[in-house]
């Protein structure tokens, strides 16, 4: 309980470092929104008058202390593009960049795992030289260049897949659809992160399985298959798990260029568009939104630390 304390206080901290820096950042940026929310032909007079109304002639202090007033009661501003609430808008975005995280993960550590496991059993052999070289080629290969190589092959030769994803179904609509859809963009966010995974996976499974632990599990007749996971692959999951958070933050730079590729109805075309139309809300909720998301996701592992290893809790007392 004394480590959960810690990290949730500590995750109150960054959360609202987090947002004072996304609120001076984006302050700070050129362009003016009442300018554009007025329009190209509007008076200087006009434009001024829209600056009052917005209260972007109020100090700092007091902007930022509107701003997160109604950040905490749902309130992100109002989208000056088209009028919306900005909370609708990111609302309305928001599922659709979720699930194709949460789709590149599950493809991430369904292939890295029995990759890297069988990679770790036969060291040096033809498999683990093969994962290896392909490891090196996708890390070495940018995300869109990756992103375009796929969308030709499957989408424009084969034709099996569609190339964008703008009519895109609820997963509980149309889960086939759904996922057709979402499948391209998700192997440009996964291929990075599989590369990763495996390589940590092997090597610290390699050190772990020649450890006077796992010898005696061994020894005492335990299966192999049983020595794997229930002796080996708990303690070299520790890396793993790192990445896996750590990845978070690749994933969500990364969604803004495979949803804008795929043109995927998620955050990150959503901030892209808002901000080429410097609707400064729009991109204040997002890149809040995002960074909360990356601080969550170190905060869960954190917890999954002391979940996995005991020494994390008893150290912690």
């Amino acid at each position: 309980m004394k480590l959960l304390g810690r990290l949730i206080v500590r995750l109150v901290a960054v959360a609202i470092a987090v947002s004072l820096a996304t609120f001076s950042l984006l302050s700070a940026a050129p362009g003016d929104p009442a300018a554009a929310k007025a329009g190209f032909a509007a008076t200087p007079e006009r434009v001024e008058e829209i600056r009052s109304e917005l209260g972007l002639n109020d100090p700092f202090h007091v902007r930022y202390a509107d701003w997160v007033t109604g950040v905490v009661q749902g309130d992100f501003g109002t989208s000056v593009l088209n009028e919306q609430p900005a909370s609708k808008l990111i609302g309305d975005a928001m599922p659709h960049t979720v699930e194709l995280m949460i789709l590149a993960q599950v493809i991430a550590l369904a292939v890295s795992i029995p990759a890297g496991i069988y990679s770790a059993q036969r060291p040096n052999g033809w498999f683990d030289r093969l994962t290896g070289a392909m490891s090196f080629g996708m890390l070495a290969t940018p995300a869109f260049v990756l992103g375009i190589y796929l969308a030709f092959i499957f989408a424009v030769r084969l034709e099996w897949l569609p190339a964008v994803a703008t009519d895109l179904p609820g997963p509980f609509d149309d889960p086939v659809e759904n996922l057709r859809q979402l499948i391209l963009p998700a192997l440009t966010l996964a291929a990075g992160m599989i590369a990763i995974y495996v390589r940590l996976l092997r090597t610290d499974l390699i050190e772990t399985l020649q450890q006077d632990f796992v010898l005696m599990a061994q020894s005492r007749g335990y299966s192999r298959r049983r020595v794997l996971w229930r002796h080996a692959f708990r303690p070299s999951a520790f890396s793993l798990l790192t990445a896996a958070g750590l990845a978070t933050a690749g994933l969500l730079g990364g969604a803004l260029i495979a949803e804008t590729l795929f043109a995927v109805p998620g955050m990150g075309r959503l901030a892209v568009t808002a901000i080429f139309t410097e609707d400064y809300d729009v991109v204040m909720g997002v890149v809040l939104l995002l960074s909360l998301a990356f601080v969550i996701a170190n905060f869960i592992v954190d917890a999954l630390y002391a979940v996995l290893d005991p020494r994390v809790r008893h150290g912690n007392r």
